[in-house]
């Protein structure tokens, strides 16, 4: 396997008001101080990217427990940092259990889907995503979303809020099943808009896969959608594979954007990207200085005193 040469060049200045913020490696959990796998990333950045998932917020139909974000954002409240939350609704694996309430689940007939799979399609990982374009199921999305505002949508700590990652309805749904582009992308902007009707005043992050170059063009046409609707730039797995060197067409092109920026460092890109997970951390943190990130977000993969960590300090330390 031919290696990439490290791109050790000196980025420009970040901007004064640039962030690094830390991601839980781990779904729904109460953050506070006696939890030393993340409380030191905590402290060791400005904000928190926390996932949280529709099968635990959502007890039974209608009965909702918001009380391990609520914790998370009391918690983030007492160090001074920010939370913005990403909401997840699918599952990249077949072994994972599935993502939805069982209510829903249960009811194939209201909800699509088979026997213990109501509300369900499998998607391009074998894993399942919710049927949005079923307007059952998008209901029950906005109700769970309508009272999660009405719980922590005022909270002082709450910077913003955004869905689960759209560019992977976009390529691992559809074709697959009885999808068209135009179901999948009004679904998408429906959850968008009822997120943003619900949290006025914070920012909205719906979430797209890659800053480098993404070759699905409905992808990059809702990036553009939601930014014309006044929403901020969320790119997940931000890192510089080899044919994504040189920046691929039209994606790379689009940065900087104008409208705030968070990018997630990726820490699965291993091999040929480069030779060492210190070196990959950096090349992936200089992509995200070079495309403009207003947020950094790394993953506390294996806690606080985890090599990751110490890689995503290094890269901190190096580049801002």
């Amino acid at each position: 396997m031919t290696l990439l040469a490290v791109n050790l060049t000196p980025v420009a200045p970040r901007s004064s008001g640039h962030q690094n913020w830390m991601f839980p490696d781990a779904y729904d959990v109460a953050l506070s101080p006696s939890l030393s796998w993340h409380h030191q990333c905590v402290l060791d950045t400005d904000g928190i990217l926390y996932p949280c998932s529709w099968i635990v917020m959502e007890t039974a139909e209608g009965v909702y427990d918001f009380s391990k974000l609520t914790t998370t954002l009391n918690y983030a409240a007492t160090y001074g940092k920010k939370v913005i939350v990403r909401v997840f609704t699918k599952t990249v694996s077949g072994a994972k259990p599935k993502p939805l309430p069982a209510y829903m689940l249960n009811d194939e007939t209201t909800y699509g889907g088979s026997a213990t799979t109501g509300g369900l399609r499998i998607n391009g990982f074998s894993g399942w995503s919710p049927r949005f374009d079923n307007p059952n199921v998008m209901a029950r999305f906005k109700a769970l979303i309508t009272a999660m505002a009405a719980e922590v949508g005022p909270h002082s700590a709450l910077q913003g809020i955004g869905p689960d990652e759209s560019a992977w309805g976009f390529r691992d749904t559809w074709p697959i099943a009885d999808l068209t582009t135009a179901q999948v992308k009004d679904a998408h902007r429906e959850q968008c808009l009822h997120i943003q009707s619900c949290f006025p005043g914070k920012e909205i992050y719906p979430f797209y896969n890659y800053c480098d170059g993404s070759p699905d063009e409905e992808v990059i046409a809702e990036f553009q959608w939601s930014l014309s609707q006044g929403m901020c730039a969320g790119i997940t797995d931000t890192h510089r594979i080899p044919e994504m060197q040189s920046g691929v067409q039209p994606v790379a092109a689009a940065y900087p954007v104008s409208a705030k920026t968070l990018m997630i460092v990726d820490y699965m890109s291993t091999g040929a990207d480069d030779s060492g997970l210190a070196e990959r951390y950096l090349e992936n943190g200089r992509t995200t200085a070079l495309r403009g990130a207003d947020i950094t977000v790394w993953l506390n993969w294996g806690g606080a005193t985890g090599n990751y960590w110490a890689a995503a300090k290094n890269a901190m330390a190096t580049i801002g």
